[in-house]
């Protein structure tokens, strides 16, 4: 058993997190006003984020769809830089009515209303189809500025025109504007609802492990702190780069687990620090030595991880990079400054109102270690960890048995794209996009443009442009064929525009792109000379997903790299690194297996509220992995910092593992609790892809917590025993050395 020495107070001051810690303590006033300062502004600016988002990121420079949509853009004159379409649905017999509908709604969008309206189809030209069991009209809308622009906006002209509908007349809209409108509603009503969701539940849990309803608070203070800062200086990156709608779910999705779990660290710390009779400023400078440096490192190896997205060479994993890296930072500097700011100032006061007791007792759960308790008491997670380190491969081998069976579907993940089809159904641009498919095929949503480049040469009535499309209509995926080719401005640029039986989402509609790139081109001599680009929808998602299949190993090998290399600096040692990122990987594969047996195999979706796309969407598995493997090291590092503080006083491996486990058990068990709530309450939102990072974090957090942290690390590091801490010479003498803080003094030679 151990006890903890006091020491003097330079002595607590020794090293630079133990300095920064105490130095901020001691000018607390002013540390809290520049938070203040840079709070306020920044997180006014926050709520002006949305705005400046972008639905793209999902281009791949250089890649057959990019330029193509770059020749489309610069050497082809159009009406309007988008557009959507409004599709009118009325009883067979309603022509009257459905006139009726389409003059209010031309009315009511018509360029002198709404200056982003540039036409509109006139109600007479109003193209008219009958189905089976209903009339269906649309008219066309030009808007007058791109996709990008027009989403400011967008929302306007939508509102008006269904705000023309009738009991007899239905008004839906479909087109790029109308979807990233509907991805942003979605996504801002279902993220209110996560929050309103996690907010009690996480509070509650807080409440219960620190006791105290001031000390509960902490860290939603520092948490929205680091969110609204983070989210406000994202405000200015978005008018220089690119970000993608879907910043507004990742930034928050990592930034309460991190924000949370780093002043819940260091309030655990502080409290034990008083309990050892510390005043506050000597309490918060311990607590800045110790927890303050695993913080570091813990946000410098989630940091590391996130960084991997940047190896995808996609825009939208940079935009996931810059945000995630982002409040990760702020999280830590929250946590090393403004909390010993706020933890000086209020001392012991911070564990009044004591709420947590009485939940405790009647929800009949595990006490935390009261004020005044005997720390070196053995406490449940000492004996377990002892338990465990008794028959360490029965834990082994039947921890890893379990990850490994989970992670087996792995070896089947699909990838694949999903637009429209990730939307809810009851969105206006999904039903939308069913009225135009069921009128004019499903290809008509999204078209695939074949464009034939005559490299300076006329391409007008040439007969490779009818060859190419008699072998473009016997493919057996093509629905029909545009008449018209359209030619670019100098004629030396043709489009011929086909229209397939799948959506742009759909594998098959992909594999006709591929067969026209690999197939039909190659086999035509009469397009020698001549540039043949495929664009559309289901070429840019073609190309997006092989991007991310081909660069997710490097992504992983970057990720793991970095990580090992963090890790062999902190805590000094080949093994426990070694040892650290295999686990994770295990982790994170279980984490696929589990998306693939529930959205690949539509194991449980119907339980779960949601159709199944039969793949998981294409950015998913690298932003995961990332994620996962950052927060992971989260446990890896306060668990074996603590270890490690011990190790070094004594060099008793196996009273080292039980002693960091009891000290760290139950703050990890809560910090995971915590996180899982997070990510399971964006489950709740509508949008496929949010609910595949919300389900893959959530096992994978649960799965590290559990089987890792509590049964694989004290069972590897019985196994291990001294090689655990083996470092070759060299590398002992070049690494740099971490060691400040208060070390644990023998009362008596430890067991």
């Amino acid at each position: 058993m151990v006890d903890f020495r006091a020491v003097n107070g330079r002595a607590r001051e020794r090293g630079p997190f133990g300095r920064l810690a105490h130095a901020c303590g001691r000018h607390r006033r002013w540390v809290m006003l520049a938070w203040l300062a840079a709070f306020v502004p920044l997180s006014l600016a926050s709520f002006g984020l949305r705005d400046q988002l972008t639905p793209g990121g999902f281009e791949i420079e250089g890649s057959t769809s990019d330029r193509a949509r770059t020749l489309l853009d610069q050497r082809f004159t159009r009406d309007f830089p988008s557009s959507m379409t409004v599709a009118l649905s009325a009883a067979p017999g309603d022509r009257a009515a459905l006139r009726q509908v389409a003059e209010a709604v031309a009315a009511a969008i018509s360029p002198g209303r709404d200056p982003l309206v540039g036409r509109v189809t006139p109600p007479e030209d109003m193209v008219v189809v009958a189905t089976g069991d209903r009339l269906l009209g649309f008219l066309d809308v030009g808007l007058t500025r791109g996709i990008d622009d027009a989403l400011r906006d967008s929302d306007r002209v939508i509102d008006a025109a269904r705000a023309q509908a009738t009991d007899a007349v239905a008004v839906e809209i479909s087109g790029g504007p109308a979807i990233f409108t509907d991805f942003n509603r979605v996504n801002e009503e279902d993220l209110q609802t996560s929050e309103v969701i996690q907010l009690p539940i996480i509070i509650v849990i807080l409440v219960i492990v620190l006791g105290s309803l001031i000390a509960a608070g902490l860290p939603v203070l520092s948490t929205v702190v680091s969110l609204l800062v983070t989210l406000g200086a994202l405000y200015f990156v978005a008018q220089v780069f690119d970000l993608s709608i879907y910043v507004q779910n990742v930034v928050p999705l990592v930034g309460i687990g991190v924000g949370v779990d780093y002043t819940l660290f260091i309030v655990n710390r502080f409290r034990e620090e008083l309990q050892k009779g510390h005043p506050p400023l000597d309490a918060a400078t311990v607590t800045g030595a110790t927890a303050g440096r695993a913080i570091f490192f813990s946000g410098l190896t989630v940091a590391v991880a996130l960084a991997g997205m940047l190896a995808v060479g996609v825009p939208i994993f940079t935009g996931f990079a810059v945000g995630t890296m982002s409040v990760v930072v702020l999280a830590v500097l929250v946590a090393l400054t403004l909390m010993p700011a706020i933890l000086t100032a209020l001392g012991p006061r911070v564990f009044r109102w004591n709420l947590g007791a009485p939940l405790v007792r009647r929800l009949k759960l595990p006490r935390a270690r009261r004020q005044g308790a005997d720390l070196d008491a053995p406490g449940f997670w000492e004996r377990w960890a002892r338990a465990v380190m008794r028959r360490p491969w029965v834990a082994i081998v039947g921890a890893s048995a379990v990850m490994l069976a989970l992670a087996a579907p792995a070896l089947d993940l699909d990838l694949g794209s999903s637009g429209t089809s990730a939307l809810p159904d009851d969105t206006t641009s999904s039903r939308g996009a069913a009225l135009v498919a069921e009128a004019r095929g499903i290809g008509a949503v999204a078209p695939v443009e074949v464009l034939v480049d005559g490299r300076g040469r006329s391409m007008r009535n040439g007969p490779s442009l009818t060859e190419l499309s008699g072998r473009l209509a016997a493919d057996p995926e093509v629905q029909s064929i545009s008449p018209a080719v359209i030619y670019s401005d100098d004629g030396t640029i043709a489009s011929i525009r086909v229209f397939p039986k799948h959506d742009d989402d759909s594998g098959e509609a992909q594999d006709f792109v591929a067969r026209i790139e690999d197939e039909i081109v190659p086999s035509l001599r009469s397009l020698d000379g001549k540039q043949v680009l495929i664009g559309g929808g289901a070429s840019q998602n073609r190309d997006f997903t092989g991007t991310v299949s081909s660069n997710l190993p490097k992504v992983i090998g970057l990720v793991m790299l970095l990580t090992f290399v963090v890790l062999v600096v902190l805590f000094r040692s080949i093994l426990l690194p070694l040892k650290a990122v295999v686990m994770t990987l295990l982790s994170s594969l279980a984490a696929y297996g589990v998306l693939v047996m529930v959205f690949q195999y539509e194991w449980g979706d119907s339980l779960l509220g949601f159709e199944h796309l039969g793949h998981v969407t294409n950015w998913v598995p690298p932003f995961l992995f990332s994620i996962l493997f950052g927060l992971s090291m989260d446990y890896e590092v306060f668990l074996l910092s603590r270890v490690r503080e011990h190790r070094e006083r004594y060099g008793d491996d196996r009273a080292a593992v039980a002693w960091g486990l009891a000290r760290t058990g139950y703050i990890i068990t809560a910090a995971a609790l915590i996180m899982i709530v997070v990510f399971m309450s964006f489950f709740v939102n509508r949008l496929i892809p949010i609910k595949e990072s919300a389900l893959g974090l959530a096992v994978a957090i649960f799965i590290d917590a559990t089987l890792v942290r509590i049964l694989l690390v004290p069972a590897f590091m019985r196994v291990a025993g001294r090689w655990n801490w083996w470092l070759p010479g060299p590398l002992d003498r070049i690494l740099p050395r971490f060691d400040e803080g208060e070390l644990p003094a023998p009362r008596r030679s430890p067991t």
